[in-house]
C-alpha cells in the first residue's frame, strides 16, 4: 500500500501564525528605511531644532526623531515638513500661537474655526482658565467645528437683550449668528453668556463690548520691575481691576480718549509664578463686563552683594518698623494727574555702587532682604537732582534713610532720595526734570556718603534704572 506524501501545506500555515504572531508584538510589520509615522505634520521655521520643535508640542525629542527618522537634525530646512507624534486623530498642519492679551480659548476656537475641544486635545489642557498670557498654544489648520470668524467684536447678553436684540441691532439673522457662534438655538444665550458679531478690523476677543483691548507689558514682567496694564474701550467706562493681590488704579492723560492706564509694581521677592489679572469695566449705565487672564511672572536674576557692616540700632525693628510704615503711608497714595513724560534722567553723575535687586546681609545676619534702589557714589557736595517732574511729597530725617525727600509723579509713582546731607527743597513744591533737590551725604544706615535713589510703582519697590530706558506708560 502506497503511503501518501506529507502534506507542506499545515507546516507553512503554522510558520505563517508564527511570524503572525511576532509582527503583533513587534508593533506590525517593518516600514521602509527612512519612512516617516503618520500623523499632523509641521512645517519647519526661521531658528528652528527638534529640540525647540519638540519642546513647543510637548513631545520628547526622542518620540520626535523616532517618527521622523530620514531626517538629519543638524540639517533642518526652512519649511521642511516634520510628522509630530502624539496627536493621534488629528489630521492637517500644526502650528504654534502666542496667546495674546484679551484672547481665552474659546475664543480663539471660534477665530480658528475649530471645536473646542480640539484645542483642548492638542494642548493637553486640563483647566482651561489657566491658559496664560504670552502661551504657545498648539492649533491645526483644519477647520473642525464651523466657519472661522477671524474678525470681530465680542458682545455680552444682558438682561431683555440677548442674541436676538444684537442679531437685530448688526441686521442680522439670529439663527445665523446662533450657528456661527455654535449654539443650537437663538435662545440659548443667557444673561452673562458671550457672543461674536462678526466684522470689523480686529480678532474677536474675550473681552465683551465697550471694552475693545487689552495691552500688558513690557515683556516679560519680572521681579522688581514696572507692569503697564492698558484697557482700550469704545465709550467711557470705569474701571477696576486687580494684579494678584495688589489693586489696579487706572488713569488717563485724556478721558475723551477712552484710553486707561495701571502701572503697577511686582514685589522683587515675590514667587516667580502665574497671576491672575482681572478687570471689571462699567460703562454709564451702570452695567459691568469682566475679564480675568493668567500672566505670568518670572524670576530675576540672583546678586548678592558683599555683607556689610552698619550701626545695629538702624536694624532694630523698634525704629525700622514705624519708619516703613511712615514712607509707606506716603508712597500709597495715588494723585490722578501725571507730572512726568517721557524717559528719565540719572538724579546723580556718581558711579553705581550697588544696583536694584541684590540681595544682602546686615553684620553677619542672613540674606534675607534686597537692595531697594540704586546707589551712587559721590562726596557730600555732589547735587542730586529730579529724573523727572513731580511735587515734593516728603522731606525731613529718619533713621535708616537718614535726610529724606520723596517725590509724587502722578499715578502712583513716587522717589525717594536718602541719605542726603542737606535738603533744598519743601513739601508741596512743584519741581522739574534736573531741578536740584538736595546733596549727596552720609546720614542713617550707611559704609559713606552716596545716594541711595528708589522709585516706587503702586506702593512696591521697582528697578529705578528702567525708568531710564523705556518710556512709561
Amino acid at each position: 500500500m502506497m503511503s501518501r506524501p506529507k502534506s507542506k501545506i499545515l507546516p507553512l500555515v503554522s510558520k505563517g501564525l508564527w511570524l503572525l504572531a511576532v509582527l503583533l508584538v513587534l508593533g506590525g510589520p517593518p516600514r521602509p528605511v527612512g519612512a516617516q509615522a503618520a500623523g499632523p505634520r509641521y512645517r519647519v521655521a526661521e531658528g528652528d531644532t527638534l529640540y525647540t520643535i519638540a519642546l513647543n508640542f510637548g513631545i520628547s525629542l526622542a518620540s520626535l526623531q523616532a517618527a521622523n527618522p530620514s531626517v538629519d537634525p543638524a540639517a533642518l530646512a526652512l519649511d521642511q515638513s516634520l510628522v509630530i507624534p502624539g496627536f493621534e486623530g488629528v489630521e492637517g498642519t500644526l502650528a504654534t500661537h502666542t496667546l495674546q492679551a484679551g484672547e481665552s480659548l474659546d475664543s480663539l476656537a471660534l477665530r480658528l474655526g475649530l471645536a473646542r475641544d480640539t484645542l483642548v486635545k492638542l494642548n493637553r489642557v486640563v483647566n482651561p482658565q489657566q491658559l496664560y498670557l504670552n502661551q504657545a498654544v498648539v492649533i491645526v489648520d483644519q477647520a473642525d467645528a464651523g466657519p472661522a470668524v477671524p474678525f470681530g467684536q465680542t458682545y455680552a447678553a444682558r438682561s431683555g437683550a440677548g442674541l436676538l436684540a444684537l442679531a437685530a441691532a448688526h441686521n442680522t439673522s439670529p439663527w445665523g449668528l446662533a450657528r456661527l457662534n455654535r449654539l443650537a438655538t437663538p435662545n440659548r444665550l443667557a444673561p452673562g453668556g458671550t457672543l461674536v458679531a462678526p466684522g470689523g478690523d480686529r480678532p474677536p476677543l474675550a473681552l465683551a463690548y465697550p471694552v475693545r483691548e487689552l495691552l500688558v507689558g513690557p515683556w516679560p514682567p519680572t521681579q522688581g520691575e514696572t507692569l503697564v496694564v492698558t484697557v482700550i474701550s469704545d465709550q467711557p467706562v470705569t474701571l477696576a481691576g486687580q494684579f494678584g493681590d495688589e489693586v489696579l488704579h487706572f488713569n488717563t492723560d485724556d478721558p475723551a480718549s477712552n484710553v486707561q492706564v495701571a502701572l503697577q509694581g511686582l514685589y522683587r521677592l515675590s514667587d516667580p509664578n502665574l497671576y491672575p489679572l482681572s478687570l471689571v469695566a462699567t460703562d454709564a449705565a451702570g452695567v459691568t463686563v469682566a475679564f480675568a487672564q493668567p500672566v505670568p511672572v518670572r524670576a530675576r536674576d540672583l546678586v548678592y552683594d558683599l555683607p556689610l557692616i552698619v550701626n545695629p540700632a538702624t536694624l532694630d525693628p523698634a525704629a525700622t518698623e514705624p519708619e516703613n510704615i511712615q514712607v509707606r503711608a506716603v508712597v500709597a497714595s495715588v494723585t490722578p494727574r501725571r507730572y512726568w513724560s517721557g524717559l528719565w534722567l540719572a538724579p546723580s553723575v556718581g558711579q553705581w555702587r550697588s544696583l536694584f535687586g541684590s540681595l544682602r546681609s546686615y553684620n553677619g545676619g542672613p540674606y534675607d532682604s534686597f537692595h531697594g534702589g540704586m546707589d551712587f557714589s559721590g562726596g557730600e557736595d555732589r547735587p542730586i537732582t529730579a529724573p523727572a517732574s513731580g511735587v515734593v511729597a516728603f522731606t525731613g530725617p529718619l533713621t535708616v534713610r537718614g535726610n529724606a525727600t520723596i517725590i509724587d509723579h502722578g499715578w502712583g509713582v513716587y522717589t525717594g532720595y536718602w541719605h542726603q546731607s542737606s535738603i533744598v527743597v519743601e513739601v508741596g513744591q512743584p519741581v522739574e526734570t534736573g531741578q536740584i533737590l538736595g546733596y549727596n551725604g552720609a546720614t542713617g544706615r550707611v559704609t559713606g556718603p552716596h545716594l541711595h535713589w528708589e522709585v516706587y510703582v503702586g506702593g512696591r519697590q521697582v528697578n529705578p534704572l528702567t525708568w531710564t530706558e523705556i518710556i512709561f506708560p
